[in-house]
């Protein structure tokens, strides 16, 4: 029976797997492409010395794309949740919701350390 609940515990966790898949090749897309496409998210200044700031840069970009990314792990972890038994419905919502937390926080820490200036 410990062999089993570790399976499915892990079975749980494994939706959060995907950051640790994506941050790689996210990190080289965008240094080689979505930075040039999209510029960075540094002021320019113009001629006359005002601050040019771009409507949408690199940096929101990437907030957005870590933003779906814990969207997707989120609908993962409510089909995943099917796992715990329907008798322990609180303990899916609870599941669900710490999923999500978890997830938002892993995109916010990546979006912040991908920032570019």
């Amino acid at each position: 029976m410990n062999r089993d609940f570790n399976k499915k515990f892990l079975l749980l966790l494994s939706p959060l797997l995907i950051f640790a898949v994506l941050i790689v090749p996210y990190s080289l897309i965008k240094e080689a492409f979505i930075v040039d496409w999209l510029g960075c998210g540094c002021p320019k200044v113009d001629e006359y010395g005002n601050t040019i700031h771009s409507a949408f840069n690199a940096n929101d970009f990437t907030r957005i794309f870590w933003f779906v990314i814990s969207l997707c792990v989120t609908g993962t972890a409510a089909i995943f949740s099917r796992k715990i038994p329907k008798k322990l419905l609180w303990l899916r919502i609870l599941y669900v919701a710490l999923m999500l937390i978890v997830s938002l926080l892993i995109a916010a820490k990546f979006t912040q350390m991908m920032m570019v200036k």
